[in-house]
């Protein structure tokens, strides 16, 4: 197949980091692979149009069918029915658990670190697990062999660079990358300027990430790459007189990979991996003469060892095999084990037909010495398909089957894209979240126009539920797990994608008609209710355009227009008075009715940019993007909030009509 001939050796070590020579204006921005599959390139999303003016590759996945998204501006993802942590972004196979960089509008990671970045809904590889919605596949790139060079990046809200060079040449090599927000003294700036902060102060922000990687080549057919990745967001900032507010996330993942050939058909990859991830809130609030301090800390420490390997065969036939081996503490004084051994076969005939089998089993185990937990042995297996087959030439039928299980349980608190949710291990009593999954459709790809159509159909069990997620900072102290409640969710719908690709033009329409609800037996009387992101119709359109071509400039403009059903949210249906103690002061109550019962205005927004990619062919090439997002000032709602003073609902919103410009140039 397509993806595990890719793994061939015969090629592996014969290639060098260069720049990318494809023109952008002939190519999508996301490349169709196998079904269920998009591989993102990362040149070319530097064109995207964002309220923080950075491209990254989860903004164009936000564009594809299947896909809603969280809050305005987030990061966030919810991919067919599914909750955000059933989404699993990888770094060279290590899952970074904290993705979001300055409150969720912006990833964690450089796009500039990225060689490519797949993107798996369905059909997913045996290796791949943990996860029960998607998988963001990133991977990343090699330190050029032969010769130096390195490029810087800016906008607004961030700005980094990267270095590409020989340490040994023809033997080592090492590539790194950097960024690092001004988001402080920006906020503070704004303060000045502004009445509308007047309640807050002494507002400090710092974000960063940094990535490394050193690659040797042992041998012409055997190489050993050593990487680093770390990330940090920390915020602080007093609300009022009386009231300290911290709040932060940081990652820290290592991978030491070793990679080996024998002949051109087999290749074993063996690895060793670390992860850290950690957040952390903390609320110091002065009532009267007494002095407050309630604070939350969650995060996991996770060991990873692997090894697979990989064969390609004659007549189309691939396969791989592979063992993996994991370890994982979590801040609860919890740990567990997870043991997976895992297999694949494919084959494949050139314009005819492309499937793919995979299966998993693993052997998964949580312990803690406290009796009130509830330690967890289980023994589960997993299974995968794909298959296409080609009606004709250019058209054709295609399908996956997935049923897939996750041992580690996603809190959700606000859900806003943010890094701030708390992790948690399955046990007896929170089982292992499961998801099956069926999608079939059509394809067709003729003359630059490619159009795929389907339906998917998918029942995930034992989803969590935190009874009042506002409240997860402040009830996280006296029990989460009291406030946890155990449900399953369906959710079923259509994809329609159309792409064309022309010399000067390149356009995108996704349109998205799903229903995804949520049940849980102890919460509103066991009646099913829609999940918060439950947007009924998602349209997006994109278009790229050239309006001048020289040989080493290239002047274009770009627009994109969304439109989304709004997303849901519980609010009360009517207030009464009552009494705590009769013949006390009155109080008001709020009563409610049903969970998620009120659904928000539709999301629209309407970006226009253009862009100017000069240097082309030369040792500095660069791009000039700049853009107006939202142009209509659609006040689309961020969140809902209650004022006491006023005794009603205010609806926020973030992103107002603004400009962004972003800059890229490599030397």
């Amino acid at each position: 197949m397509a993806a595990l001939a890719s793994l061939s050796c015969v090629s592996l070590h014969a290639q060098e980091t260069r720049r990318d020579t494809i023109e952008a204006s002939r190519v999508t921005a996301v490349k169709r692979g196998l079904t269920g599959s998009r591989l993102v390139k990362p040149s070319e999303i530097r064109t995207l149009t964002t309220p923080l003016g950075d491209g990254s590759a989860i903004k164009l996945i936000q564009t594809l069918p299947g896909v809603a998204t969280g809050a305005e501006g987030s990061s966030a993802i919810y991919v067919r029915g599914g909750n955000l942590g059933g989404n699993v972004i990888t770094i060279d196979g290590v899952p970074l658990y904290g993705s979001g960089h300055i409150l969720g509008f912006s990833t964690s990671y450089s796009p500039d670190i990225a060689a490519d970045t797949r993107f798996m809904v369905g059909g997913f590889s045996s290796e791949e697990g943990n996860l029960t919605s998607s998988h963001i596949k990133v991977s990343t790139r090699d330190g050029d062999f032969t010769r130096i060079f390195g490029g810087v990046s800016a906008s607004p809200f961030i700005a980094g660079g990267f270095l590409s060079a020989p340490l040994v040449k023809d033997r080592v090599s090492l590539f790194a990358a950097a960024r690092v927000s001004p988001v402080g003294p920006e906020l503070r700036a704004v303060k000045t300027l502004t009445t509308a902060m007047d309640s807050v102060s002494a507002i400090k922000a710092r974000v960063w990430d940094a990535f490394a990687k050193v690659k040797w080549r042992i041998t012409q057919r055997q190489s050993l790459a050593l990487s680093g990745f770390a990330s940090g967001d920390n915020y602080a900032y007093n609300y009022g007189m009386n009231s300290e507010d911290r709040m932060g996330w940081d990652n820290t993942v290592g991978s030491l990979l070793h990679e080996v050939c024998f002949g051109t058909a087999w290749r074993v990859e063996t690895g060793l991996s670390i992860n850290r991830f950690h957040n952390s809130q903390e609320m110091r609030k002065t009532l009267g003469r007494n002095e407050n301090h309630i604070g939350l800390e969650s995060g996991l420490r996770e060991q990873t060892a692997m090894s697979s390997v990989f064969w390609n065969g004659r007549a189309g036939w691939s396969a791989q095999a592979g063992l993996k081996a994991r370890k994982a503490s979590f801040d609860m004084d919890v740990s567990s084990t997870m043991l997976t051994a895992h297999t694949q076969v494919g084959k494949s005939k050139e314009n005819k037909y492309e499937i793919m089998a995979a299966g998993r089993i693993n052997r998964f185990s949580s312990n803690k010495e406290k009796s009130s937990y509830e330690n967890l042995s289980s023994f589960d297996p997993e299974v995968s398909f794909s298959g296409r087959l080609f009606v004709t030439g250019w058209a054709g039928i295609e399908a996956t089957f997935d049923k897939t299980i996750q041992y580690y349980h996603t809190l959700e608190g606000i859900p806003l894209g943010w890094s701030m949710d708390m992790i948690v291990p399955s046990d007896a009593r929170l089982a292992p979240e499961k998801a099956s999954q069926v999608y079939a459709g059509l394809f067709l790809s003729r003359e630059g126009h490619n159009i795929s159509a389907g339906a998917y159909t998918k029942t995930m069990d034992n989803l969590v539920f935190f009874e009042d997620a506002t409240q997860l900072f402040s009830q996280a102290a006296a029990g989460w797990k009291d406030n946890i409640k155990m449900g399953y969710g369906t959710s079923k719908g259509v994809e329609i994608l159309y792409e064309y690709n022309h010399d000067k033009m390149a356009a995108r329409i996704a349109y998205t008609l799903s229903k995804t609800d949520r049940t849980f037996p102890k919460l509103n009387d066991g009646i099913p209710f829609p999940a918060k992101f439950d947007r009924r119709h998602i349209l997006n359109a994109r278009i790229e355009y050239i309006i001048s071509k020289k040989e080493s400039k290239e002047l274009g403009i770009n627009t994109f227009f969304t439109y989304q059903s709004g997303h849901w949210a519980t609010v009360p249906a009517g207030q009464f008075s009552g009494w705590i103690v009769p013949g006390d002061e009155e109080v008001i109550i709020d009563y409610h009715t049903t969970l998620h019962n009120w659904q928000t205005p539709p999301y629209v927004r309407w970006d226009v940019g253009a862009f100017w990619r000069y240097g082309k062919g030369t040792r500095r090439p660069g791009t000039l993007n700049a853009g107006i997002y939202n142009l209509l000032n659609r006040h689309n709602i961020y969140s809902i909030t209650f004022d006491p003073n006023d005794r009603r609902w205010k609806s926020l919103s973030i992103f107002p009509i603004m400009p962004t410009i972003s800059w890229t140039m490599e030397f």
